[in-house]
């Protein structure tokens, strides 16, 4: 299934077709972050890690109690340590190597262009990473 958030519904399409999601990732933040909470299944969990959208989704504990969501923000106690990031991009590299995982470029521009690119960004017209290039 797939849904465009930025249409009215999107939450309701999202349960309807769902049921509710087991687990939900926020790399945004704000509105669009406890907009995402909706989604959560009963007895399901949030991580939230971005805050593109401002700041970091807050979520009530009552509420996240009541629907027994447990809510976790990957950043809280700050960054994580330099080996530790290290680690998981050796990973990260080691399976791209492999063809197990593939980064998903959704535009590309020339370094001259990086206004154009951030436009895009912010704009949310590109999906998946933008690459600058230098020739």
């Amino acid at each position: 299934v797939v849904v465009d958030y930025s249409a009215e519904d999107w939450r309701q399409r999202v349960r309807a077709a769902t049921g509710g999601v087991d687990l939900v990732f926020d790399g945004v933040g704000g509105a669009l972050g406890l907009a995402a909470f909706e989604t959560a299944a009963e007895g399901g969990r949030f991580i939230t890690y971005g805050t593109s959208g401002g700041e970091f989704t807050t979520i009530d504990p009552d509420l996240a109690e009541r629907r027994r969501v447990r809510v976790h923000n990957a950043l809280e106690a700050g960054p994580p340590e330099q080996d530790e990031v290290r680690d998981v991009l050796a990973q990260a590299l080691d399976l791209a190597a492999k063809g197990v995982i593939t980064p998903r470029i959704g535009a590309t521009f020339p370094l001259e262009r990086a206004a154009d690119a951030h436009a895009s960004l912010a704009e949310r017209a590109t999906v998946g990473k933008s690459l600058l290039l230098v020739t």
